[in-house]
């Protein structure tokens, strides 16, 4: 595989892992939009062809997308916030889908009690490789550091610096970026995200969410 193409599945990465950190953060009008005029599923597309994918599998999730285009962008936005907010953020304990690592894996391993949110040995370890890589948690006093979406756009992070060493020839920052990237997704993402997005695929069936998470589990698997 020449250079070029080892920097296009980086930034293909790069750009998957950003798409999917607005996708599973609080939706807002303009994901809602995206989804309504197939700009979302254009992207998919691109970002996972670049990535390495091949290209039955990129049409293949891209159309998954197609249920939600020509509706209003409104009531795809109303239908969102109330499938997360049931899913990600349902309160007392009680939440199906927890979208942080810390307190997800705290339930599927069968742990007692309501899980705590901040400053768990998980979240701190996050906080550790992000700070280390030059990355601060947009919202660290109000948000755990290890949701779903802030590790995504860490995933974006160091996929686009791999991407930046690799395009200048830098054989020591990709070694180093290529051991953060590998670690992280060791250590953190692949521990819990997988079994997130099944979990999501199950409890969201014909909602934008089982779409997205089949979207992930696909840029996941790809190797680069």
């Amino acid at each position: 595989m020449g250079r070029e193409e080892v920097v296009r599945r980086a930034v293909g990465k790069a750009d998957a892992f950003e798409l999917l950190s607005c996708a599973f953060a609080y939706p807002d009008e303009r994901l809602a939009q995206g989804l309504v005029d197939g700009s979302f599923a254009d992207d998919a597309r691109a970002c996972l062809l670049d990535a390495g994918t091949d290209l039955a599998t990129a049409d293949s999730v891209a159309e998954s997308f197609a249920l939600w285009r020509d509706a209003t962008t409104a009531d795809v936005l109303a239908d969102m916030r109330i499938v997360y907010s049931r899913l990600y953020l349902a309160p007392g304990g009680h939440t199906p889908i927890f979208p942080y690592e810390s307190a997800f894996l705290h339930v599927e391993r069968g742990m007692k009690g309501v899980p705590a949110l901040f400053r768990t040995p998980v979240t701190l370890d996050v906080e550790r490789l992000m700070r280390e890589a030059g990355v601060v948690a947009k919202n660290a006093r109000k948000e755990p550091c290890d949701s779903v979406f802030e590790e995504f756009e860490l995933l974006s992070y160091l996929y686009a610096k791999l991407a930046d060493a690799l395009n200048c020839d830098d054989a020591e920052a990709v070694a180093a970026w290529t051991e953060r990237i590998q670690t992280f997704e060791r250590e953190h993402a692949q521990a819990w995200l997988p079994a997130f997005m099944r979990r999501t695929q199950e409890l969201a069936a014909e909602k934008p969410y089982c779409a997205f998470a089949a979207l992930a589990l696909t840029v996941m698997e790809v190797h680069s």
